[in-house]
């Protein structure tokens, strides 16, 4: 399961930008099934108006984010409720985000792995009760 940042890297470039091609070009060709949290959206769109990016460029952004083969795993108030709780104990500056909170209790709820660049969500995967895969070093599979 992906978070945010695959699809800023690949949409709008960073320092990441040739791992998330990889892991979109996996996907594309379907080696790789890859799946979001259904707030990735809502992330996504919070942090392009916290830019000020202007409301037309957002929508092509999200119009872009649906376009990359990808299927949204729904939230439930259950795993709303876990990743409030999750956030109460891990959150804050420099920590686990709000969203991570979400998008790391449904990839719990679904058992999947997370895909991420986040340093604190990799380094504190076994607390936080995930797997998770370093945006970083991923591997495309053949």
């Amino acid at each position: 399961m992906g978070d945010a940042d695959l699809f800023f890297f690949y949409l709008r470039g960073g320092r990441l930008e040739d791992q998330a091609s990889k892991v979109i070009e996996a996907a594309s060709a379907g080696r790789v099934n890859l799946r979001t949290s259904s707030e990735v959206y809502d992330d996504a769109i919070s942090a392009l108006w916290a830019d000020e990016v202007p409301l037309e460029t957002v929508l092509s952004f999200v119009s872009d984010m649906k376009a990359i083969s990808n299927s949204s795993m729904p939230m439930s108030a259950e795993i709303a409720e876990d990743a409030l709780s999750m956030y109460m104990k891990h959150g804050g500056r420099r920590k686990l985000s709000y969203f991570d909170s979400m998008h790391l209790a449904t990839a719990k709820r679904y058992d999947l792995p997370f895909l991420t660049s986040d340093r604190y969500v990799i380094r504190n995967a076994k607390t936080l009760g995930v797997r998770t895969f370093d945006l970083a070093d991923w591997e495309p599979i053949q």
